[in-house]
């Protein structure tokens, strides 16, 4: 990938829509079944922590293939991954649109992750190889911006689909749109930059999948079954720590983390994850608010979200071109203080008949993360030299998957544990519901005030360095 999309690179141009579509269409897949929890815990007869496996076992998923991406985007080149991630997209859709029953459903979710985990590198790693550096953080920020116009569109047209066709309707939307890929990339994709070689790892596949798995399980269940979740959260800990050591000692290794060994690129992916957490978790909590505590469609709930997750969309966008401009402080800071007001307000509006404002402080709260997530993942990349970022984009990929994981795991478990207890103790559901939403956001915002403490610190530091 030599030639940039700034200077005569015609060729890599010409492949950036494409790759914005496969941006658009993994995170259309990741989140079109956050609006179909409760609708899918109802029936099949599980919990909601159990529903949520949906989501939570598709980025564990994407996690691992996000780390054999880079392995696979060496050895066989951008027009394979394409190919690969766009058939994982139909096989999974096309599993899950016939599912009879919930294990099915999950392994056809399962088999669509690997299209979010391939895609989501592939494109970060092609616009730090072929942007000019000046105009770099505005690229990966529009990348980051189709990714959130996927998320504003999905829950809407999810929850249009889910309200007047049913659940198997919904799946012949990532497959339509995975062929209409296949399509246009047969005749318009071309390599960009030369194969290399290499071997994966076996056993650091199955030690990522076993570590993560176990650890979002033990964070979903953690709340409900004390004891037996937290054994398994120890053990998921100690198989990570494993994989971890794993990839320091291989010459070769499927995920390499030594550009973590730089402090600026560790704490500005630690802000990345930070905000991931608060970002996927609100774009499933509020559609469990609006369906579970207020009785609203799945429609009229996606139709409430998609407003707030658009104007994430656009502050994507404008937080990049901010950071070209201005550089990270006080960018950031600003960002997480904006969330953490929103969340606030959204806690102190829910339970009461202030619908609009929930709506308008969840907008905010989306706003300040578009401000804080490009912008961090952007100065995070440009603190280690050319030659790791390759390896920086997987990591930046695979750990935004975990936080999304791990945050929709905490909360959809919190939110279910409460749900169970207060209905147990004789509460309508809908008030087990509200009961429980007020909880998740308090963890919420205790969150976003610890993230604004850390970005405070990390933007203050590089403003000095630059100064």
């Amino acid at each position: 990938m030599r030639a940039t999309l700034e200077a005569g690179g015609k060729e890599a141009r010409a492949q950036l829509p494409l790759l914005l579509a496969c941006s658009f269409a993994a995170s259309f897949a990741q989140s079109m079944m956050n609006i179909a929890l409760p609708q899918v815990a109802d029936e099949f007869g599980v919990t909601l922590s159990t529903a949520n496996w949906l989501v939570t076992g598709y980025m564990v998923v994407a996690a691992t293939s996000i780390a054999l991406a880079a392995f696979l985007l060496r050895r066989l080149g951008l027009r394979t991954v394409f190919f690969i991630g766009c058939g994982a997209l139909a096989l999974g859709s096309g599993l899950a649109l016939f599912a009879p029953n919930f294990w099915v459903l999950l392994a056809g979710r399962l088999v669509q992750a690997v299209c979010t985990g391939l895609f989501y590198p592939a494109v970060t790693s092609f616009i730090m190889a072929n942007s000019d550096p000046a105009r770099r953080g505005t690229h990966l920020a529009l990348n980051s911006g189709t990714v959130a116009a996927g998320l504003a569109v999905s829950p809407v047209v999810s929850g249009l689909v889910l309200t007047g066709f049913g659940r198997h309707a919904l799946f012949a939307l990532p497959l339509a749109l995975a062929v209409l890929l296949l399509a246009v990339g047969f005749f318009r994709l071309r390599e960009v930059g030369p194969r290399g070689t290499g071997a994966v790892d076996p056993l650091s596949v199955v030690l990522g999948l076993l570590g993560l798995g176990a650890l979002v399980y033990g964070l979903g269940e953690v709340f409900r079954d004390p004891l037996p979740s937290l054994a398994v959260l120890a053990a998921g800990v100690a198989v990570l720590g494993l994989f971890a050591w794993r990839q320091l000692v291989l010459k070769d290794p499927l995920l390499n983390l030594r550009p973590l060994g730089n402090l600026g690129f560790a704490v500005g992916e630690l802000l990345v994850m930070l905000g991931m957490m608060a970002s996927f978790s609100l774009s499933i909590l509020l559609p469990l608010y609006y369906e579970g505590a207020l009785g609203f469609s799945a429609f009229l709930a996606g139709a409430l979200l998609a407003g707030p997750v658009l104007a994430n969309a656009l502050s994507d966008v404008v937080g990049g071109r901010l950071l070209d401009r201005w550089g990270i402080w006080p960018l950031v800071p600003c960002g997480f203080a904006l969330t953490a007001l929103g969340l606030a307000v959204v806690a102190l509006a829910a339970g009461r008949p202030l619908l609009a404002l929930v709506v308008l402080a969840s907008a905010v709260a989306y706003v300040g993360l578009g401000l804080v997530v490009a912008p961090s993942k952007t100065t995070a990349l440009s603190q280690l030299p050319p030659s790791l970022y390759a390896h920086a984009s997987s990591i930046n990929s695979a750990f935004i998957q975990i936080a999304s994981a791990i945050g929709s795991s905490l909360f959809v478990g919190v939110l279910s544990a409460d749900v169970l207890a207060g209905t147990s103790r004789g509460l309508a559901r809908a008030a087990a519901y509200d009961a429980g939403f007020a909880h998740t956001m308090e963890i919420a915002i205790g969150i976003a005030a610890a993230s604004l403490l850390v970005s405070l610190a990390y933007a203050y530091r590089l403003r000095r360095r630059r100064g």
